[in-house]
């Protein structure tokens, strides 16, 4: 009796020990399927960074490429960029050259200098251009007096809702800044004209999207026809013959003078195309503001930059500060906003340039940033329409091995 005792006791501590054991391993087991997750995604992560900062660098090479093409282009040119049909749409080919093995690059331009220029716009004219982007009269009226309140100091409120005033009774008491729209979201804050642009979820109504389409924040004088906008067109009311003219000139379907090129190189050949009789007023052939999206690939990874290019000091965002109403006295913009081609190279040894060289860069970059690019949508499989036209994509250059 004492030995099966004695067997059964040791033979519980034993089943004890197992399920220890079994509970140890067992735990063990998921804090290493944690700790690999965990690192997976730091791994992840980790790789992303990489990436962008390898792609980052071909994405700068493919700009300072751009800018050398365009550069070229526009001292051949008689010192003008009028068109990406002038050869700066393809910058690799134009060069000559291709990305590194294994890269793919693709180019993509808008020009927004076609464009209406907010910051120089009157109000009748504003009033025109909400109205041909969908306002009725009542309402195109009631949003520019909103809007024009906020931007000019000597504009007369005619709707009390949008008065100054209003802004000093508001929970946080404020003014109006007295000065052009410097981004899209401060519309928010815009009484009556915010109403106009934003639903009540905050996304853009259809007028909205329209309008940022068609304006510009950026200060520049004259439009460029070679982009012009349906809203500036239709702001200085031109004709149904006048639009069909413009097209036809552009897609090649109307005649054009032996040697001239698809696109307008001056006021000129906007008449001879269009008609004598057409308001050229605040345009011009130019391209002054260019938004250049460069999209660089290497297998599974993506980087996208995104640059606003100035062909001229002139074209600018309105200063951050307004005069002031009492005094007319005004404060300088900062050091960033009084952009100067010029950049003095370093100096010190082995650095023979000496502190009065500089560089003379043709261009001004507004605005400068990095994403993963549009998300791309899986093809829906469908028959074939034969009488489908092929959508255009931007050009896309790749590496002969890739």
């Amino acid at each position: 009796m004492r030995a099966h005792a004695l067997i059964s006791r040791r033979g519980g501590q034993s089943g004890s020990v197992i399920v220890v054991v079994l509970i140890t391993l067992m735990l063990a087991s998921l804090m290493l399927v944690k700790f690999m997750e965990s690192s997976e995604v730091e791994l992840v992560l980790a790789t992303r960074k990489a990436d962008k900062d390898r792609l980052k660098n071909d994405a700068f090479a493919a700009l300072e490429t751009t800018l050398a093409v365009m550069s070229e282009i526009k001292t051949i040119d008689d010192g003008k960029l009028n068109s990406p049909a002038q050869g700066w749409g393809d910058p690799y080919a134009y060069a000559g050259e291709s990305p590194r093995e294994g890269l793919s690059v693709s180019f993509e331009f808008k020009d927004e200098s076609g464009r209406v220029s907010l910051p120089t716009l009157k109000f009748d004219d504003l009033v025109l251009l909400t109205q041909a982007l969908g306002l009725g009269e009542s309402d195109a009226r009631r949003f520019s007096d909103g809007l024009f309140t906020w931007m000019h100091a000597d504009h007369i409120s005619q709707d009390i809702e949008s008065d100054a005033t209003r802004y000093e009774r508001a929970a946080i008491p404020h003014k109006p800044p007295q000065r052009s729209l410097r981004s899209w979201d401060e519309l928010r804050a815009v009484a009556v004209a915010s109403t106009y642009v934003y639903d009540e979820d905050g996304a853009l109504t259809p007028f909205g999207i329209a309008l940022r389409e068609n304006v510009s924040l950026y200060r520049y004088q004259d439009a460029n026809i070679n982009a012009i906008t349906p809203g500036w067109l239709m702001m200085r009311k031109w004709d149904e013959f006048q639009l069909a003219s413009l097209e036809g000139y552009k897609s090649g379907k109307a005649p054009r003078a032996p040697g001239a090129p698809p696109w307008f190189r001056d006021l000129d050949e906007v008449g001879k195309a269009v008609g004598a009789k057409v308001d050229t007023t605040g345009l011009d052939a130019e391209a002054k503001l260019v938004r250049i999206l460069i999209t660089v690939k290497e297998g599974a990874a993506s980087l996208r930059l995104n640059a606003l290019m100035a062909s001229s000091s002139r074209v600018v965002l309105p200063s951050a500060v307004a005069a002031d109403a009492n005094t007319g006295d005004t404060v300088k913009p900062p050091a960033a906003e009084a952009a100067t081609p010029d950049a003095t190279p370093e100096t010190g040894a082995g650095n023979a340039a000496s502190a009065d060289e500089k560089l003379k860069y043709p261009f001004y970059l507004l605005e400068l940033s990095f994403d993963s690019g549009p998300e791309t949508v899986a093809p829906v499989e469908a028959e074939a329409d034969p009488e489908a036209a092929p959508e255009k994509a931007p050009k896309t250059t790749k590496s002969p091995s890739s």
